[in-house]
């Protein structure tokens, strides 16, 4: 095996990767900083929802506490309402026995706090929604 050397087989000069290096490096700066900035805005969107998540829970308390407080209120006025309406009720009657006029009125009166119960209505199936008939469900 004979190796033959010559002239012509000069190593090439490879300048293609070398002129693209500094054009990377602008690229990868650029790119880092669009993340830098991504992840500070991202930083700070989640601390303004959570300051008003929290003033949203301050809210939710505040009026939680001023419906117990309402109902507190109405409950007493209508209990009162119930007292004074039995005190009538006890003065114009003549039973010889106190005790039975006081339970008749209390079981007239409505309990304070409690709303009467409502029926709400069902709506109906829309006929879209009807089992077709011609198809049969088995189980096995």
């Amino acid at each position: 095996m004979t190796v033959i050397y010559s002239s012509e087989t000069t190593p090439r000069t490879t300048a293609r990767p070398a002129a693209i290096l500094p054009l990377l490096v602008i690229l990868f700066i650029v790119s880092y900083g669009i993340l830098t900035t991504l992840v500070f805005e991202q930083g700070q969107t989640i601390e303004s929802q959570r300051s008003l998540i929290r003033e949203m829970l301050k809210d939710s308390t505040q009026l939680a506490a001023l419906k117990g407080k309402l109902a507190r209120d109405d409950g007493k006025g209508l209990h009162d309402k119930a007292a004074v309406q039995a005190d009538h009720k006890d003065a114009a009657s003549s039973n010889p026995n106190p005790a039975a006029g006081a339970k008749g009125p209390d079981k007239d009166a409505k309990r304070p706090g409690k709303s009467a119960h409502t029926t709400k209505e069902v709506p109906g199936k829309p006929a879209a929604d009807l089992e077709d008939v011609r198809r049969t469900t088995q189980v096995i």
